[in-house]
């Protein structure tokens, strides 16, 4: 093991397809400020919601062992696509444990007057079989309605939400306004995937009547009793490609006041 690995205690790994995971790392900085935790955000194999299946279990368990080397307490799946679609199958091949993020369908029906609910995520969730089999166990009375909000993850991992205000604000608007018209009594949104709590002002600015529920939360509890006092260390990684480069990617996080050293590698 070398010393860069050898700096972190027990840390606590985080990863999805770019900016999304960085709410729930700075959710564990808030709650475990000792705990160490690695920070790996794969923008080469943004999005993850437009992958199918097979070529999604691939990412996932290629990603899963590049984070092992540093033996982490736990590695949390912080994108609800892949944690719906592929993490029941890939778990069992790793020694260590391997979580995920759920749409947080049970709190949105308790939470909603109407008890019609919308969930916003991306593409390959949407679509899944898998995501229609959790809603079926999870949904005790009244109805959840799908949307594909892969135009919106699109506007945060491109930066657009910071760089340009009032487009962001429109296609907000426009892509709520059309399901608004087609489902009128929903009153509470699931932001399934971790990239959308980025756009929570543009929601509660456009629609202050209706709910927008971030699952981050619900990670709080899941790795409590993993946590372990190092030194608040996060090391954070970062995959790019010629769309996605690193220099953008230090671009968004200083414009979002989120200072990181962050180190570019690739995933074998």
């Amino acid at each position: 093991m070398t010393h860069l690995q050898n700096e972190l205690i027990k840390p606590i790994a985080v990863f999805d397809a770019g900016i999304g995971s960085y709410s729930i790392v700075e959710l564990l900085k808030k709650e475990f400020p000792g705990q160490d935790l690695i920070y790996l955000a794969d923008r080469n194999q943004f999005p993850y919601g437009q992958k199918t299946k097979s070529e999604l279990k691939e990412v996932i368990k290629a990603t899963i062992q590049f984070l092992e080397q540093w033996e982490p307490s736990v590695i949390i799946i912080a994108s609800n696509a892949p944690t719906i679609t592929v993490l029941d199958d890939v778990k069992s091949d790793f020694k260590t444990e391997v979580i995920g993020v759920y749409p947080p369908i049970k709190e949105a029906v308790e939470k909603s007057t109407s008890k019609q609910i919308g969930i916003l995520g991306a593409q390959s969730l949407i679509e899944s079989e898998e995501l229609d089999t959790y809603i079926q166990r999870e949904l005790s009375e009244g109805d959840a309605y799908k949307f594909n909000a892969s135009s919106l993850v699109e506007l945060v991992e491109t930066s657009t939400f910071i760089s340009d205000k009032y487009h962001t604000l429109i296609t907000v608007k426009k892509f709520i306004d059309h399901i608004i018209e087609e489902h009128e009594d929903i009153d509470v949104f699931t932001l399934s995937s971790t990239h959308l709590p980025w756009l929570y002002s543009y929601f509660k600015e456009l629609y202050p009547h209706i709910m927008f529920i971030n699952p981050a939360h619900t990670i709080i509890e899941k790795v409590r009793q993993k946590t372990s006092k190092g030194n608040g260390i996060i090391k954070s990684l970062v995959t790019t490609n010629d769309n996605y480069r690193i220099e953008d990617f230090e671009t968004m996080l200083e414009q979002l006041n989120i200072q990181l050293e962050l180190e570019e590698i690739s995933i074998k």
